[in-house]
């Protein structure tokens, strides 16, 4: 096993899938992006995928409102978008303006087009373990868990946050019996917390505190994974990204770990074309499966 966990081999991987499907279905899938406002790390993620579609064969349209553009208003653009035959794929760019209801936003978007599948029924299939989207972040976990081959069948997996985007899903995902995982998940409230960390044999950290995780609470050989980007002011004063967890305080403790950037940030967004690429198939009524995906990626790109 490789001691840190490349983002840029799994994404490689998978745009060679998003590739093959298009070769072999043609067409042009448009995501429309909505953006509200512009906080840093999101805007971040934002450019990333602006400057991929053309690289897939997708178009990427942006909808920047400003953050005073009102709740109504957003709601009126997505249900434009869903209607819309020409917009394949819908994404909500996170966080909102915190007066706005992200569970009444989340249900607006058509199901069919939820990239980020944030509608309750997209997420009710996650546990229902029946097909849908998996929603881009914690498929990403997946998949480099799976490109680097360890396997979390029966490992201690400790996830730090539970938020609706990457938390919740990806420990529902993890209790799949294809991964059999036995799962943890931590917050803001949980005690002893340190504690449940130094248990872990994979460690995942979502929570947006920037080097949050230190080597005091990891056990040695533990598999760590960076989700969270991090804007902070580095030696310079320029701003860099960093993770949640203290890379360099924790290299020679982990058995392997995701660097930030180029981790599991690169790998989500080469997912969300796959996603689009899966919500056009689904509007020409082809609908492949997780499986069928995770085979084209795998499989066929050895």
């Amino acid at each position: 096993m490789e001691k840190v966990l490349s983002g840029k081999p799994v994404a490689a991987a998978l745009n060679k899938a998003a590739k093959r499907i298009l070769a072999e279905h043609p067409m042009e899938p448009k995501m429309l992006l909505i953006q509200v406002g512009s906080e840093a790390a999101s805007a971040y993620y934002v450019q990333s995928i602006l400057k991929n579609a053309a690289k897939f064969g997708c178009k990427a349209e942006l909808m920047s409102l400003p953050d005073d553009s009102g709740q109504d208003y957003l709601l009126k653009q997505i249900q434009r978008a869903n209607t819309d035959p020409y917009v394949h794929g819908i994404m909500i760019q996170k966080p909102l303006p915190k007066s706005f209801d992200e569970s009444l936003i989340n249900l607006s978007v058509n199901p069919d087009k939820d990239l980020d599948a944030l509608n309750p029924i997209n997420l009710g299939r996650i546990m229902a373990e029946t097909e849908g989207f998996l929603p881009c972040t914690p498929a990403a976990v997946i998949y480099s868990l799976k490109y680097y081959g360890i396997d979390p069948v029966g490992k201690n997996t400790v996830i730090l946050g539970r938020s609706n985007v990457v938390g919740k899903p990806l420990a529902n995902i993890l209790l799949w019996k294809k991964l059999n995982a036995t799962v943890t998940v931590c917050h803001s409230r949980t005690a002893n917390l340190a504690d449940i960390c130094r248990n872990a044999d994979i460690l995942i950290s979502a929570i947006g505190i920037p080097h949050f995780v230190k080597a005091d609470m990891v056990k040695e050989n533990a598999v760590l994974i960076d989700v969270g980007i991090n804007e902070i002011t580095g030696a310079e004063g320029k701003a860099i990204y960093v993770g949640d967890m203290d890379y360099k305080a924790l290299y020679d403790k982990a058995l392997a770990l995701t660097p930030v950037p180029g981790g599991i940030g690169r790998i989500t967004t080469s997912l969300l074309y796959l996603n689009l690429i899966k919500a056009a198939l689904i509007a020409k009524g082809i609908n492949k499966s997780v499986d069928e995906y995770i085979d084209l990626v795998f499989v066929e790109n050895t």
